[in-house]
């Protein structure tokens, strides 16, 4: 399947009946460990229905910002959004098939309507508008996103070969590049990934103004 974000970044792998539990670990040029990386497993060929991920997405809404600033969630399920300022957000995406728009308010938890389409969703609010977050929607139960070691931990409990890809909405979108390297080692079960570029900045999320706006709306 080809999503509408570049993809940067993705190995093969393949094993046999027991599963596989692999770490995938995520440099950058400089070999800085990379945190909040997107990392999830695709398999290639299946021929059975995915389980489903039973991990609940809660993103928040925390001093006017998006918590957290990168999520994921497989296809076809929801996303939990929850409000923990003291004021109203008015939270909307444009994107693709999975737009949405809604007011809500303090102490409010909104469950949006299922995401069927695996993309980048980006996320704004009407209200304050630097503040920005997103959501990759993917086609698979198997994903996580890396700790502060820069390493991620997938547990591929379905038999067969895997496609694994790295996504982060500050990656280099005009690089169009992408990392293949195939596997024979079935035992093998932690790869090092080095991106070829660092991560573009992520925008401020504050009022740079001097005033705050519309906080009774």
């Amino acid at each position: 399947m080809k999503y509408s974000f570049v993809l940067l970044g993705v190995l093969t792998t393949s094993f046999g009946v027991s599963g596989k539990n692999i770490t995938v670990s995520i440099l950058d040029v400089e070999q800085k460990k990379l945190p909040n990386m997107v990392v999830y497993a695709t398999p290639i060929e299946l021929d059975k229905p995915l389980p489903v991920n039973p991990k609940k997405l809660i993103v928040g809404q925390k001093d006017k910002k998006f918590t957290p600033y990168v999520a994921v969630i497989q296809l076809g399920l929801t996303v939990d959004f929850e409000n923990n300022d003291d004021i109203t957000h008015h939270i909307y995406s444009v994107s693709g098939g999975n737009h949405f728009e809604f007011k809500i308010k303090s102490g409010e938890t909104i469950t949006s309507k299922q995401f069927n389409h695996a993309e980048e969703v980006a996320m704004g609010c009407n209200i304050h508008d630097w503040m920005s977050g997103f959501v990759l929607v993917v086609d698979t139960p198997y994903y996580t996103q890396t700790n502060d070691k820069g390493e991620a931990h997938l547990d591929l409990k379905t038999p067969g070969k895997y496609q694994i890809s790295i996504w982060h909405p500050q990656l280099d979108k005009k690089m169009e590049q992408e990392i293949n390297v195939s596997f024979n080692d079935n035992e093998k079960q932690h790869w090092n990934i080095q991106l070829p570029s660092v991560l573009q900045d992520i925008p401020t999320q504050e009022n740079q103004d001097d005033f705050d706006f519309l906080d009774e709306y």
